[in-house]
This record gives C-alpha cells, structure tokens and sequence, in this order.
C-alpha cells in the first residue's frame, strides 16, 4: 500500500519539479490526504485528492495515521479563520484554516469546535460549517462564486490565499458537489459543448479561452447573457456581450474558443 501523508499547514504549494525554483502548479489544503509517489530528499512527489501530481516540500505535511478517518470530520466554511489554543480569540492562535480544510472533530463547545490537526496538536476556531453537497444547485454555485470577488490572481492558486482561473472554476465547484480536473485544458473536455452563440449558455455552463495557442489557457463560469465571473488579476465580473457596457472587453471575443454545459 502506498505511502499517504496529510499537509499540515492551512495551504502548500504543490510543485513542477523539486525545488522552490520550480514553477507552482497547484496548491494543498490542509489535512488534504496526498498519496506518496516518489521521494527526493526534502521534497515528495505526491498525487491529490483530485488526481493532480507534483512535488511538495516535506515540512509542509506528516505522514497520515492509521486513526485518521475513524473520526467525525468538520469542514470549515469560513473563507479564512485563525484556530486558537483555548476557545478564546484572546489565546494562542495555532495556525490558520481555510473552508477548504476537512479536519477530525474532538469537542464543541458555545460557539466554537476543536479540531485534530494532522501533526497531533488540537485547536479551537469558531463554529461555522459548511454542507458536503453531492449535486450542484446553480444558484447556491453562484453565490459561492461571487462570494470570492476581489480574491487575487495567484499562479497555481486554487484557494481563498488566491486562485488561478482554473483552480477558482475548480473550488467554486468542488464546494458545490462537482469536482473538475485542476487544469482549464482537462476542464475543457468535461459536459458537453453548447452552441458559440452567448445567448444560448446557461448559469453554470463553463467558457474556454485561448489566449496564445490552440490550446485553452483560460476559463470562466458563465453568469448567462454572454457575462462570466473569473479569476484574471482577481476574481471579477466580464461580458462577451457588447451591449453590456460595464462589463464588456472585446479581447475576450478575439480568444472565446468554446463554451461546455457540465451540470
């Protein structure tokens, strides 16, 4: 059986090749299990929960216990919160955590949960889950798209630090019940394709972009009537659609490729 290890630190960058002067390709969450695939020193390469593969440093995760999915997990729904030594914002923090963190629940107590992190410490943060959804509802998808407006653009980002096209296509969705592949390319052949005319996407549906070759390079979730919401720069708001004049950027005309219905 292969080796599994737990990142334990609330996001990781994963990694090309070995070294931090490798390019970052995706990024970890904590407590997320990472199968391990080959060991070089300082670095492992692991493979995701998502099926993505990459090196990641070895101080940034612990190797998982055999307990771990024994418990009751608790999944966080705050964007960024800090966890605390004692249930009081006053006391030690310990580390921070992302809603995208699936940690063991130890305790509850007025308001706020303790939780085992991977490396055995426990921590208090303040209570406020979120639902493990197994189907997508469009406008609970959106909401949860617009609720990261303004989250900056990070190169390998796929979480609320900062997201990559890709990766903020990917989270909106893995937080809705659909989890897509971590790449714009692999997204690009998920559902099946709509007809090029805006008119016609629907809420939800997925726009490609190809900016330098035939190969996409860039995607967003349609909002309908030819507006979309994407991570580039930061998480905003765009229209293919000219008459919408506030929105509206004639580059993405020039690079629309294909538009995908996946729900």
């Amino acid at each position: 059986m292969a080796l599994k290890m737990l990142t334990n630190v609330s996001i990781a960058f994963i990694y090309r090749d070995a070294a931090f002067k490798s390019e970052t390709t995706s990024q970890t969450h904590l407590g997320e299990t990472l199968e391990v695939l080959e060991e070089g020193g300082d670095w492992i390469r692991v493979r995701q929960e998502d099926g993505y593969e990459g090196w990641v440093a070895r101080f940034f995760v612990v190797e998982k216990p055999d307990s771990w999915e024994d418990f009751t997990f608790y999944y966080h729904g705050e964007h960024i919160s800090w966890m605390f030594q004692s249930p009081d914002a006053q006391s030690n923090s310990i580390r921070d955590i992302t809603l995208l963190s699936r940690l063991p629940l130890l305790n509850k107590k007025e308001g706020w949960v303790q939780l085992l992190l991977p490396d055995g410490v426990k921590g208090w943060v303040k209570n406020s889950p979120r639902s493990v959804l197994d189907s997508v509802d469009v406008e609970r998808l959106i909401q949860t798209a617009f609720g990261f407006q303004g989250t900056q653009y990070f190169w390998g980002g796929r979480s609320p630090k900062g997201f990559d096209c890709s990766g903020f296509a990917q989270t909106v969705y893995a937080l809705n019940g659909l989890q897509l592949p971590r790449d714009a390319y692999e997204q690009a052949s998920v559902g099946t394709r709509v007809d090029d005319d805006f008119l016609s996407w629907e809420v939800g549906d997925l726009i490609f972009f190809s900016e330098r070759s035939e190969k996409i390079t860039h995607v967003a979730i349609s909002l309908g009537e030819g507006d979309f919401i994407h991570a580039s720069g930061f998480v905003k708001l765009n229209s293919l659609n000219p008459a919408h004049t506030d929105l509206y950027l004639e580059k993405y005309i020039k690079i629309f490729t294909k538009t995908m219905r996946v729900i």
